[in-house]
């Protein structure tokens, strides 16, 4: 035995949240993200995160205990993508979280994910390994504080060593055994001290084959009732080498070794036990199937129960329940548990390496009735709850998590957790895992996360904008627009805005990439408006960098060449939309084309000096105008097959879509921003503005939304989080420049940006975003959209603005 030296690292994050402002309606309460409460499902990145980096196998337990002693503490251990083992501790009354790198850099292998046992004076001890290496472990100095880890100790156990499960007999005057895969020959072993870890023994095989095959490794799971007794499951060893791969059940008590009647095996003066003289809970040879357990617990009268996966196919996996019920093993299945969950390309000929890694299963220890389980479920694997009442014969079921965006794997329920504890559950979610060595994944929770302050302070709008930023980016992968479609360069609007008030380089450097990328063009059709609208933070961009010596003429080159022709070859298309026509989309025949490419004109216009972009935008805008905008309710139509006397909605009035008015307020406040204040072009475009806004905000709902109809809010009952951006962005600068009467128009806009927020998922997600459409349409909770996220982002800068 020997010290070993480390590099470690703590961090504490105070409990201590905002007040949440919160909607008043009832269904919004319960619907809207970061609202649900314990034992309602939600989306996996709704729940609290543990860790943001941290992953386990699940041969080494317990993963997650609690203690109650001088605290009430849940201490979690996990290794790292980088490969650093880590312990958290959870206070459950002040909900202060203490994370401690114990040692850094060990393996990046999810295999050495470190098991924890609490000594009977507080301390908690740590044990892990190498995958196929050396042991290390380390106690803490002081009762119930991870802060104060002593030295890491090692010892040398053999180069196949692999997996800890330590546990305490306190009628064996304390004794700690530390079960692991044996490191000279791979089969079940196990050392002990009775110093509380000081010195060691040396390690002994407690199960071998008669014949002892040296590539045969059984897999162990370990459980203890602290006291007398430890209680082992194993197999005959690895799935993918053993075509019938049995379980096994055995128990150890006062030196001696029982099956679960009672019978003796044999004891601690006959090691190793002959494997085939131990019975079976699971017959893999009658069956005809392998297995491969996953977790093992005992009932509140002691008896033994298990979960494990059989495995008939490579691709097909299934989760069984096994108790003992005082005469026999009694084993259900519970479930179809899909394939291997690990996600990577690999040509079709290529085999996975891993295809017997389920999305797994756990027992609750404190109640085996109780089983946790991961399964696909519309091709994510999400977190299930299973319980019995019947001994396990049946089995009712309730979802964990719902509609999640990543796979949740390898769920585990904290030892010793008190059955009102919050969270009870860990579970992994993924965002790459394509094996052992090469995963990253989050440590979740069964806690729902705390929403977003929805104050307005520069300092809670900026957190909530952060959050949506970079869940937008981080997800923009699973976007199929085209980089430089319409709904794309509405965000890049709201993302350039956002970029220029964050004092964080990394969203300026993302836009830049894109326009980098794409030579700075607009999209394909020249005279399409929704081809142009990324144009408007290309030159937003150019006239950032303008204060620079560097700054690059490409940025405008192309939208110029663009607008320049458009202008001098003007289109001689009908306002009359029609998707058959080509032409009549070349005018700006549909009300959402008034915010994708007037700003841009507008825009050209004072960078350049030249008139002409201001002249033919003004000429095209009043057309339009002319042609959709109603003058007695103060909105445009979406075009004009929404005319009254071709459509009305279901209660007789009017088709006026929310976000179609809301694209037209969003493109008015661009035109104003960039309007010097003598040009003689303004007083119609403030004059719009008033008349609109006063009628926006007579149809906000008492919750803050805007719907998907502006007149119809019955049969549109949803909020609509897209449209809501846009007014509250356009009524926030109205009030912040003066157009708007502040005493009338701000309590709007402090109602809109609270609903918007509550809309945030915990991780950012922005919900009940209507998808791409032309007209009211249902719209839910889970449904985002980019240019939703970009509108957003165009109302949190001005809202920054507004709180200043």
């Amino acid at each position: 035995m020997k010290n070993q030296g480390h590099k470690g690292g703590l961090l504490i994050r105070r409990g201590v949240y905002p007040i949440r402002l919160f909607l008043s309606l009832a269904f919004l309460m319960l619907l809207l993200a970061g609202t649900s409460t314990p034992g309602m499902a939600q989306r996996a990145e709704s729940y609290e995160t543990l860790a943001e980096d941290g992953a386990w196998c699940w041969f080494s337990d317990p993963r997650s205990v609690y203690h109650e002693g001088e605290h009430q503490r849940t201490y979690t251990g996990f290794v790292t993508s980088t490969g650093d083992i880590t312990i958290v501790s959870k206070d459950h009354r002040s909900g202060v979280l203490v994370t401690k790198v114990l040692y850094e850099n060990v393996q990046v292998d999810d295999h050495v994910n470190p098991s924890l046992l609490v000594l009977p004076d507080g301390r908690l001890m740590v044990f892990f390994t190498r995958h196929n290496g050396t042991l290390y472990y380390a106690k803490t100095e002081n009762p119930e504080d991870i802060t104060s880890f002593a030295t890491v100790d090692s010892l040398d156990l053999g180069s196949e060593l692999c997996y800890t499960n330590p546990v305490l007999l306190s009628e064996e005057d304390n004794r700690i055994y530390l079960f692991s895969r044996g490191g000279y020959d791979w089969k079940p072993s196990f050392v002990t001290s009775d110093d509380l870890g000081a010195t060691w023994s040396k390690p002994q095989t407690f199960v071998s084959k008669k014949v002892n095959n040296p590539m045969n490794r059984p897999y162990t799971k370990v459980v203890s009732d602290g006291k007398s007794s430890i209680h082992f499951a194993f197999t005959d060893g690895h799935p993918r080498l053993e075509n019938h791969n049995s379980i096994y059940y055995l128990r150890y008590e006062g030196g001696r070794f029982f099956d679960a009647g009672g019978k003796v095996i044999g004891d601690t003066k006959q090691l190793p036990l002959v494997q085939s003289d131990i019975p079976k809970v699971y017959d893999g040879v009658a069956s005809n199937q392998r297995a491969w357990i996953w977790d093992l617990a005992l009932t509140q009268d002691g008896r033994p129960a298990m979960v494990y996966t059989t495995l008939p196919e490579e691709t097909l996996h299934f989760y069984n329940y096994a108790v003992w019920d005082g005469e026999s093993w009694q084993n259900t299945r519970l479930c179809e548990a899909g394939s291997a969950f690990p996600r990577f390309p690999h040509p079709k000929e290529m085999r996975d390496p891993e295809p017997h890694y389920s999305g797994g299963i756990c027992l609750d220890h404190t109640d085996p009735n109780r089983v946790y389980l991961s399964r696909p479920v519309a091709d994510r694997f999400e977190i299930e709850e299973w319980t019995t009442g019947d001994g396990g014969q049946t089995f009712s079921s309730q979802a964990v998590t719902v509609r999640s965006l990543q796979d949740n794997v390898r769920p585990v329920a904290v030892r010793n957790a008190p059955e009102q504890l919050s969270p009870r559950l860990m579970w992994m979610h993924l965002d790459h895992y394509a094996h052992y060595t090469d995963y990253r994944t989050r440590i979740k929770t069964n806690r729902p996360a705390e929403g977003f302050d929805a104050a307005i302070s520069p300092s809670a709008i900026k957190e909530v904008m952060g959050a949506v930023a970079d869940w937008q980016i981080g997800h923009q992968h699973l976007v199929k627009h085209h980089p430089l479609d319409w709904t794309n360069g509405a965000l890049y609007s709201g993302m350039m805005a956002w970029s220029l008030v964050a004092q964080d380089e990394q969203y300026k450097n993302w836009l830049q990439q894109i326009g980098q990328r794409h030579a700075w063009q607009p999209f394909f059709r020249m005279y399409h408006a929704d081809d142009v609208v990324v144009s408007q933070m290309y030159l937003d961009m150019y006239q950032h960098h303008q204060t620079e010596a560097r700054y690059p003429y490409r940025m405008l080159a192309p939208t110029k060449a663009r607008l320049d022709y458009v202008i001098n070859h003007p289109s001689e298309g009908s306002l009359l939309l029609d998707y058959s026509d080509p032409q009549t989309l070349e005018r700006w025949s549909w009300c959402d084309a008034l915010f994708m490419a007037p700003p841009v004109y507008v825009k050209m216009a004072n960078i350049t000096g030249d008139e002409k972009y201001l002249e033919f935008m003004d000429q095209e805008y009043k057309a339009t105008y002319d042609f959709l905008y109603d003058k007695e309710e103060h909105l445009f139509y979406r075009d004009y097959r929404f005319f009254p006397e071709r459509k009305r909605e279901a209660n007789g009035e009017k088709i006026f879509w929310g976000r179609g008015n809301g694209w037209v307020m969003g493109g008015l406040v661009s035109i104003l921003k960039d309007l010097p204040k003598d040009s003689p072009y303004r007083p119609f475009y403030e004059t719009l503005f008033r008349e609109m806004a006063a009628k926006v905000a007579s149809c906000q709902e008492a919750s803050g939304f805007w719907h998907a109809s502006m007149l119809d809010h019955e049969a549109f009952p949803n909020p609509e989080t897209s449209s809501s951006a846009f007014f509250c962005y356009a009524l926030a600068y109205g009030v912040r420049s003066g157009l708007l009467d502040r005493g009338q128009y701000e309590p709007a806009v402090q109602k809109a940006w609270q609903a918007l927020v509550s809309a945030v998922y915990p991780d950012g997600k922005l919900g009940w975003v209507q998808p791409i459409g032309e007209d009211p349409r249902d719209v839910t909770a889970e449904m985002t959209e980019v240019y939703g996220v970009g509108a957003f982002l165009l109302a949190g800068t001005e809202l920054l603005q507004l709180a200043k």
